[in-house]
């Protein structure tokens, strides 16, 4: 990712995706204990045997000889593979196995270190020649049952239920380092690893640790970079990365940072058994007691992705023209039915916006047809109510989910093809707004051009002669849709909409005049600006509100974009952004791609575009809500301004895009968890911002 003058060129970066492996996949057990990499094979010991996967699917290995739980594997200096189970240590090469020894307990890991193979059982240590015949050390070990053990030229260490034991001295006595009598964890240690540089790191209740093998340690509460989850295993690629098996996933360290990838999203369970990964670490299993975790990286670049985007958004998330989120089972994307949204007006603005940015750039025709298909299904909206200038928030069919169900926002058409949903609110004029001012400049015919103007022109004409409100079908005003001065000026119930509805309404004056040089709009435009003073409105038109809602946001955002793109008086568009200024320092945090984006754009201070393109990078192309616990995370920090309004603490930062599930920029960024496993998102989150920031030049592809 290269800066160039006020741009990015945005190259190749590293993009992952997962495989979930099941008895469905041959594996004899779900309940994977351990793996091992051997010659591009992947070894997975189960409960119930041991296994190969061969061309994505598992066969069993030695099953005549391997019948029961397999606890561990290690690769011997011969290049064959020591196979722990029971109280057996078999050594397996090519088509063949064969017993090593019986122990008189059950063999918990073993190795090949230092000359010898070294075994561990619940209550001994053995060093043993390769035949396993030949004893060096057999001894009984201290302080109750093994856990894990480490051995390399720095020392021989074993962890037990209640401290560390390490062979010392000639006589190979027990040294022991004990919690109470040490600045060593406190509490319950995993497993033991040495690192390249000759340190030993563990794995502990209380996260990962690092020992200098004398008397510092240093632990996670200490070191931000270290993980403070529950950590059972540590593994390590050749190439300076490292995998911590932990109680919320899989924890991967580089280069300082540290990546969650936990369930579901990534991983089937959240309690990791075992990693593992290729030298390269491009390719990394992780096993659970529900299955194995194939998670691979390959390069990539944000045009690629946005490729991908547009295949599944044409795939999964397009009906009669409306595109919206998916209704899915099982996370199965061939399930399920493209969702009746509470707004399929303006989230299918949104696309045929991304669509009219992506036809401006690159001419290609594809970009056109989607964005006309759009354009024409949300001026079906408004044709569908059959009240001048009063749009629906979307429209149903019959057979389609819910249709006929009586609910009381719904209404039957006048020609009776279908329901449109009414209680139109702001949010769905600026959608249209937004969307449409957008295709008109950019894609729209001249027969275009005169039906949009029509029907914005329509609804600003219903807007002003109704007060500035929107009045449904049953004569009532809705809800939200109000722009009236004197309630929004005078009356505090409307306090949180004053700045917003005032940039909203503003906009819809200037798109107005903008499309039919008619100066009434215009004239209208100059009232509100001196007599009702809505640009004072807009200057700080972000309410501060603990970061609880986020429509308010989403909705500013969008009317800036519509109307900063017009406004030419420098007096007015320097009131207006102001108002962006300000409402940029405060959300900047979220590391919306598009409010980054949009920010850039309109102010010329690129100092943000890298966070609204990592987020871009981050984002994964399967957009389906995953149950997540991401609460359970040691590492996140609280805020607690939310309290103040009656709304249970969240994170002071979101985390990344790839660790959590995503919403539209009108949710929150900051939820850890979510159940709701029933659908998918539509990619206009991914689409509109790159789009936008490739037709405004912040982003360039190589």
């Amino acid at each position: 990712m290269k800066y160039r003058s006020g741009h990015y060129t945005s190259g190749r970066f590293i993009q992952r995706k997962k495989q979930v492996l099941t008895t469905a996949d041959g594996l004899l057990s779900d309940k994977v204990n351990c793996l091992l990499i051997d010659n591009d094979r992947l070894l997975a010991g189960t409960d119930s045997g041991l296994c190969v996967l061969e061309n994505d699917k598992f066969k069993p290995l030695f099953s005549e000889v391997l019948s029961g739980s397999i606890t561990a594997m290690s690769r011997f200096h011969d290049g064959s593979i020591g196979i722990c189970c029971g109280n057996g240590l078999y050594a397996a090469k090519g088509e063949s196995i064969g017993l090593l020894r019986l122990f008189e307990d059950k063999v918990v890991d073993v190795c090949d270190a230092r000359g010898f193979l070294w075994v561990l059982t619940e209550n001994r240590l053995i060093c043993t020649d390769y035949t396993c015949k030949n004893d060096d050390i057999n001894r009984s070990l201290e302080g109750g049952k093994a856990v894990s053990f480490a051995v390399s030229d720095k020392g021989i260490y074993v962890a037990t239920e209640q401290f560390i034991s390490i062979i010392h001295g000639k006589r190979k006595e027990w040294k022991n380092i004990v919690p109470r009598f040490s600045t060593m964890p406190q509490e319950r240690i995993n497993s033991l690893c040495f690192d390249e540089a000759g340190y030993l790191w563990l794995g502990t209740q209380t996260g990962a640790a690092i020992h200098d093998n004398c008397s510092l340690w240093l632990t996670a509460d200490r070191i931000h970079t270290l993980p403070k989850n529950e950590v059972f295993k540590i593994v390590t690629d050749k190439v300076g990365g490292r995998y911590f098996a932990s109680d919320i996933g899989v924890i991967y360290q580089k280069n300082g940072g540290l990546k969650y990838f936990s369930a579901d999203r990534w991983v089937p369970s959240n309690d990791i058994k075992d990693i593992a990964v290729t030298d390269d670490g491009s390719v990394f299993y992780a096993a659970t007691d529900k299955g194995i975790s194939k998670i691979y990286s390959f390069e990539t670049s944000l045009i690629e992705k946005a490729n991908e985007f547009e295949e599944r958004m044409e795939k999964y998330h397009i009906r009669h023209g409306f595109n919206a989120e998916r209704t899915i089972e099982n996370y199965d994307m061939d399930t399920g039915f493209v969702s009746i949204s509470d707004n399929d007006g303006s989230w299918t603005g949104c696309y045929v916006a991304a669509e009219a940015f992506r036809y401006a750039t690159t001419g290609e025709q594809e970009a056109l047809e989607k964005a006309r298909r759009g354009m024409k299904a949300m001026l079906l909206l408004q044709k569908i109510t059959g009240l001048p200038g009063f749009t629906a928030r979307a429209v149903r069919y019959p057979g389609e989910d819910g249709y006929g169900d009586g609910n009381h926002e719904w209404v039957m058409a006048p020609d009776g093809s279908c329901e449109w949903k009414c209680e139109t609110s702001s949010d769905e004029m600026t959608g249209h707004f937004f969307s449409l001012s957008i295709y008109y400049d950019l894609c729209a015919t001249d027969e275009e051009k005169e039906e949009i103007k029509n029907s914005l022109c329509a609804i600003t004409d219903h807007i002003v002669r109704n007060n500035y409100r929107l009045i449904d079908h049953d004569g009532l005003p809705t809800t939200w849709a109000c722009w009236n001065p004197a309630l929004l000026n005078y009356d505090d119930k409307w306090f949180f909409e004053r700045g917003m509805n005032s940039l909203e309404l503003l906009a819809f004056f200037k798109i107005s005049y903008h499309m039919s040089g008619d100066e009434k709009y215009l004239n209208l435009y100059k009232q509100f600006v001196s007599e009702y003073h809505y640009p004072l409105n807009v200057v700080q038109h972000k309410v501060r509100d603990a970061h609880v809602c986020h429509i308010d946001d989403n909705l500013a955002f969008l009317a800036s974009i519509a109307l900063l793109r017009l406004e030419e008086d420098e007096a007015l568009r320097s009131l207006y952004l102001c108002g962006m200024e300000d409402h940029w320092e405060y959300e900047r945090v979220e590391r919306q791609p598009l409010f980054c984006f949009v920010h850039a754009a309109f102010t010329g201070r690129d100092a943000d575009l890298s966070e609204g393109i990592q987020s871009l990078r981050e984002m994964p192309t399967d957009l389906i809500h995953y149950y997540a616990e991401n609460s359970k995370r040691k590492d996140i920090i609280y805020d607690t301004e939310q309290e103040e309004w009656h709304e249970p603490a969240q994170p002071k930062y979101p985390l990344p895009y790839d660790e959590r599930n995503l919403h539209r920029p009108d949710a929150s960024v900051f939820e850890l968890d979510t159940v709701n496993r029933n659908r998918s998102q539509e990619g206009t989150l991914y689409l509109l911002p790159y789009w936008f920031a490739r037709y405004y030049g912040l982003i360039e592809e190589e």
